[in-house]
C-alpha cells in the first residue's frame, strides 16, 4: 500500500526488468496503483522508486538513473510436434548426457504422480501422463538413435 497525503492507495507488484544507465541490469518487483501502469510510478512527482528485489531485499532506485523499464518475456509454449530432440529441449547433436539430463528434469517436472500430489485433479493428471509417454518416447528414440 503507497499512502498519498491522509489515505492509502492499493497497489500491486509487477515483475519488471529495469536496465540502468551504466548498463547493470536489474530484475525485481516495481509497486504501481491497481487501477494504474507502471509507466504511472515511473512519472510521478518522486524522485526514487521502491524496488522489491529477486532475492527479497528493497532499494530505492532513483529514477534519472533508469535507462529502460521492460516486463520480462513470456517462456514459450511447451512444443507439441515429435521432435524428439525439440519434446527434450536439447539441441541436435546432444551428447548422451545432455540427453539424459534434460530427460530427468522433464520426468521430474511432469511425472503424473507429482502432479497428483498436488491435487489438480485428473485432467491435470491425464495430461501428465500424456507428456511422460511423449518424454519417454523422444528419449528412447534419441538413445536408440546414439546407440547405433
Amino acid at each position: 500500500m503507497l499512502k498519498q497525503g491522509a489515505r492509502s492507495v492499493a497497489t500491486k507488484s509487477t515483475l519488471v526488468e529495469i536496465v540502468l544507465l551504466d548498463g547493470n541490469t536489474l530484475l525485481g518487483k516495481i509497486a504501481a496503483p491497481q487501477q494504474g501502469r507502471i509507466s504511472d510510478t515511473l512519472n510521478d512527482e518522486r524522485s526514487f522508486i521502491p524496488v522489491e528485489l529477486a532475492d527479497g531485499s528493497h532499494v530505492a532506485l532513483a529514477k534519472r538513473v533508469i535507462k529502460t523499464v521492460t516486463l520480462p518475456a513470456v517462456e514459450q509454449k511447451a512444443y507439441r510436434g515429435s521432435d524428439p530432440h525439440r519434446v527434450l529441449g536439447v539441441r541436435e547433436g546432444a551428447s548422451p548426457e545432455e540427453v539424459k539430463s534434460a530427460y530427468h528434469r522433464l520426468c521430474t517436472q511432469n511425472h503424473p504422480d507429482r502432479v497428483r500430489s498436488l491435487a489438480l485433479g485428473p485432467d491435470f493428471e491425464d495430461l501428465a501422463t500424456q507428456n511422460m509417454v511423449r518424454i519417454n518416447a523422444a528419449y528412447a528414440q534419441l538413445m536408440r538413435a546414439m546407440a547405433g
